[in-house]
């Protein structure tokens, strides 16, 4: 219904070859996507796909955002900086 539609989803998959520079490691790895399609006239006119490759690299051991992720604020080993720059 209306002009777009989406979908969320994820697939698994053994990681038996390079990938973003990282060996083969044989770790079978989880895949989270988001799919948007814009229809017009009923018929499909464009696709944008988003892949959450920080999370595929976190599995084979690969931290693209160097300790500075989300997950390290949840654990409380750091503090989210204040709005504003403190002031």
């Amino acid at each position: 219904m209306g002009e777009w539609g989406a979908a969320f989803g994820r697939q698994e998959a053994t990681h038996s070859g390079e990938f973003l520079g990282v060996a083969p490691t044989q770790k079978r790895v989880e895949i989270r996507y988001m799919d948007f399609w814009k229809v017009v006239d009923g018929k499909i006119v464009d696709n944008y796909v988003s892949v959450d490759f920080a999370w595929v690299l976190k599995q084979l051991g690969v931290d693209v955002f160097n300790g500075e992720g989300w997950e390290s604020f949840d654990k409380g080993e750091k503090t989210a900086p204040s709005p504003g720059g403190g002031c």
